[in-house]
């Protein structure tokens, strides 16, 4: 019966993820273009995305092809240019806009809709 179940484990955990890929698609130039998790065909968990130069552009969660949580996003020489919250593939939280590896100011929006921007931090701590 050990046996059997040792046996048998390995084959339950292979059906479990049948519809759970890692992707991987190029740009022409051989370069990593996006990685990430598919379930049943639609990106789901934890995404990257690349510019042509192979550098990093962005990062973050995606949960039925839609953006969710917090995203990355950098230039091409990977210096990030801005954080942002999401919810079903809409700007939905803060946004924090870096400029020089600095933060220049803080939005926030609801449902995609700017409704609010800091440029200092005592604005943003009087506010928060």
């Amino acid at each position: 019966m050990k046996f059997l179940l040792i046996l048998l484990l390995p084959i339950f955990s292979l059906l479990h993820n049948v519809g759970e890929i890692y992707s991987k698609t190029y740009y022409e130039n051989g370069n990593m273009k996006e990685e990430g998790w598919l379930i049943d065909g639609m990106k789901s968990n934890y995404w990257f995305t690349y510019y042509e130069n192979g550098s990093k552009k962005s990062e973050g969660h995606y949960k039925n092809n839609k953006k969710i949580k917090w995203w990355v996003f950098y230039d091409s020489k990977e210096n990030i240019t801005k954080k942002c919250e999401f919810k079903n593939d809409k700007l939905n939280g803060l946004t924090i806009i870096y400029s020089g590896g600095n933060i220049l100011k803080a939005e926030k929006y609801i449902d995609n809709r700017k409704v609010k921007t800091w440029t200092t931090i005592a604005d943003f701590k009087r506010d928060n």
